[in-house]
């Protein structure tokens, strides 16, 4: 979902022409802390874009990058600027038409131009919909959200993922009066501070120290060493490290937050029993369990990934489908934990564009939509046609491939024979050079928008909306039957 990072370019062999930039100056921060554990990037000051970046930005360009908002700029092709989008195609500048499989980071579940959310703006425009005040339909929101949700005793509105859990954080904080917050090497969870360590813009997958734990290593230049110092980054599928992880800061972690199923990496699912053993753990010393559903929730039902694998956290985090392309995101959980939230208690949550109508309005009209479960079976359906599509085309051709998917987004792991575990896994398996040459070719020349889209090392799920079609799905995969017989795999 990112682009590759400044703190790639440290690990360059020659970051200029990596970059087509010119570095004036680099500055490596104070000693290290806590054995060394903690990676410090270097702040690199840009004097000027030449190369590639100055074919892209003229003098007179205002936003940086070409782009208003920094994940429009594509790896490999750079910014892509759309003149329409409908279902779920977009039409570039030329006029042609190109099939979406970005759907707005896994966002639009029902296309770019839902009727759904169509209707509902229509209707909240003659009822003052730019306010943000308690309406009837604030609270059945609330209402329908709880009733699904199985941790959903109380729910509050944010605008974003990275808003929900930054907040989540701050309450497992609050409630448990600890400060660590565990997290899993490759779980995305918004660009906040505190959790912006050991993700796919991170210059490498994180050394095991002695501990257990792994070598901090921030996801962007910018950061403070000690923002990390509160944040215990382990590998995924690990109990081992879990436990060691709270033997090591006995009585001071406040929570784990994770993806129950990694959907930033790829998708890698959690190991048989792996979710229960984090829940008995946290349970065991006094700290909270914290999923974020941005990714999973409202992809394969109502009521996500915890009901899915029938394990309840104390917290969850919510966006992208919640508003169905729509600015919203939630944080919900159990009474006991959410009612130290003002005004109940002391925890301030809250921001001027909260709960502003239209959205609120847009979010209850899709619960009420998705209720009767059709659009998760067609997606689901959908799903298993473009994996095993996938899956012929790649071994037809003699490429390893494994092939993972929830909710309609498709991890497609080239490279690999069997399921990976962990993002160290992915990273010594992933084809990065050929990831790279093949989504040129599928994006330039076969007109699909974000298709096997690489990122620094691992790739972004393809994501499948209920506005595709199964002749879409066939397409798809015979374009890239197509590129493959021009692309040796090395």
């Amino acid at each position: 979902m990112k682009q590759m990072s400044f703190a790639d370019a440290e690990h360059s062999e020659n970051v200029e022409s990596l970059y087509g930039t010119t570095i004036l100056h680099q500055f490596t921060g104070p000693s290290s802390k806590n054995g060394g554990c903690f990676k410090r990037h270097p702040l690199l000051v840009f004097h000027r874009l030449e190369g590639a970046m100055k074919d892209m930005e003229s003098k007179e360009e205002t936003r940086v990058g070409n782009v208003l908002a920094g994940w429009n700029h594509l790896s490999i092709v750079g910014p892509v600027h759309i003149k329409n989008a409908s279902g779920a195609r977009v039409q570039v500048a030329t006029g042609e038409w190109y099939d979406d499989y970005i759907m707005g980071w896994g966002s639009c579940l029902l296309g770019h131009d839902s009727t759904i959310i169509k209707e509902s703006i229509t209707r909240s425009l003659s009822q003052g919909f730019l306010q943000q005040y308690e309406t009837d339909k604030h609270r059945l929101l609330s209402e329908r959200f709880c009733a699904v949700v199985p941790c959903a005793e109380k729910l509050r509105l944010v605008n974003s993922g990275l808003e929900a859990t930054m907040y989540a954080t701050r309450i497992a904080r609050a409630v448990t009066g600890k400060r660590m917050i565990l997290k899993f090497e490759g779980h995305f969870h918004g660009l906040n501070d505190s959790l912006t360590w050991n993700i796919d813009s991170s210059p490498r997958s994180g050394k095991v120290l002695a501990s257990g734990e792994l070598e901090r290593l921030s996801g962007t230049v910018g950061i403070p060493d000690e923002y990390g110092m509160l944040t215990v980054p382990i590998p995924w599928n690990d109990t081992h490290a879990v436990q060691k992880a709270f033997e090591q800061y006995k009585g001071d972690v406040a929570g784990i937050i994770l993806e129950p199923v990694a959907l930033n990496i790829g998708c890698i699912r959690p190991d048989e029993g792996f979710l229960q053993e984090l829940r008995a753990l946290t349970s065991q010393h006094g700290a909270l369990l914290i999923f974020d559903e941005v990714l999973t929730g409202f992809r394969a039902n109502l009521g996500g990934a915890q009901k899915d694998f029938g394990v309840v956290p104390d917290i969850a985090t919510y966006g992208k489908a919640f508003g169905c392309g729509m600015p919203i995101a939630g944080i919900a959980g159990k009474a006991e934990y959410m009612d130290i939230i003002a005004p109940r208690g002391p925890v301030q949550v809250s921001g001027t564009n909260t709960g502003r109508y239209l959205s609120v309005s847009a979010a209850l009209a899709i619960i009420e939509h998705l209720a009767d479960g059709a659009v998760f079976r067609y997606i689901t359906a959908l799903e298993s046609q473009l994996k095993k599509g996938l899956w012929d085309v790649f071994d037809k051709h003699g490429i390893p491939c494994y092939l993972d998917s929830y909710g309609g987004r498709i991890g497609v792991h080239i490279g690999a024979y069997e399921r990976p575990r962990t993002m160290k896994e992915i990273e010594k398996l992933y084809p990065v050079e050929f990831a790279k040459k093949l989504f040129y070719m599928l994006s330039n020349e076969y007109r699909l928008y974000g298709f096997l889209m690489p990122l620094s090392y691992c790739p972004e799920p393809v994501t499948l909306s209920a506005a595709h079609t199964p002749r879409m799905i066939e397409d798809a995969c015979e374009r890239l039957n197509s590129a493959l017989k021009r692309l040796r795999f090395s």
